[in-house]
């Protein structure tokens, strides 16, 4: 177990030195998974659509163990409304609540999903970076109904901060970007330089 600690200190370095992108996503999410033996690993975004409001959950990032098929393969991850597919998880998730399930025992159009995938059981973590939700962290063993042991978890909820802070710090970085284009706008404007 002291490996995988190790590596969710590496996978939150990298994310916070060069970002969140679907190198360091996908090597972040590696580096984690393999230690704990999981099949697949995965990033997903929340967004709301301009359609009444339509809340939707976007597969972002994703690592698998080779011989395993890609999350990315599977076209209803790309953009799912898990409001339909798991209402519970949805709310917990958003309370900050882990969800940790065998893929048997999960809400049955949410079953199908992870059964037509190979998925076992699922470990979800909760992705905050600031005070709303904005996504979650999965994990997924395909060989077995895992049952995940509090040390697993624990490494879950550790590299969901480190996601979260990555993402608040790009967001940072968004911002005072476009504070320094305004006033470099209004320098120049001041100036006569237009």
């Amino acid at each position: 177990m002291v490996e995988a600690f190790t590596k969710v200190s590496e996978a939150s370095r990298l994310l916070l030195d060069k970002g969140l992108c679907a190198a360091t996503g996908a090597e972040a999410l590696g580096m984690v998974a393999r230690t704990l033996k999981v099949d697949r690993a995965c990033i997903f975004e929340n967004r709301t659509t301009n359609l009444a409001g339509r809340f939707l959950t976007d597969l972002r990032h994703a690592w698998a163990e080779p011989g395993v098929v890609s999350p990315h393969a599977h076209p209803v991850l790309r953009s799912f409304a898990m409001r339909d597919y798991a209402l519970a998880w949805m709310d917990m998730l958003e309370a900050g609540m882990v969800v940790s399930c065998a893929a048997r025992e999960a809400p049955p159009l949410m079953r199908d999903v992870l059964e037509r995938q190979g998925v076992q059981s699922v470990l979800l973590c909760p992705i905050t970076p600031a005070k709303q939700w904005w996504g979650f962290v999965a994990f997924e063993d395909c060989r077995q109904a895992r049952v995940w042991r509090p040390e697993e978890v624990s490494l879950l909820k550790s590299l969901a901060r480190a996601i979260g802070a990555s993402v608040r710090h790009a967001n940072m970085r968004s911002s005072l970007s476009q504070v320094r284009t305004n006033l470099t706008s209004v320098l120049r404007t001041a100036s006569g330089d237009t």
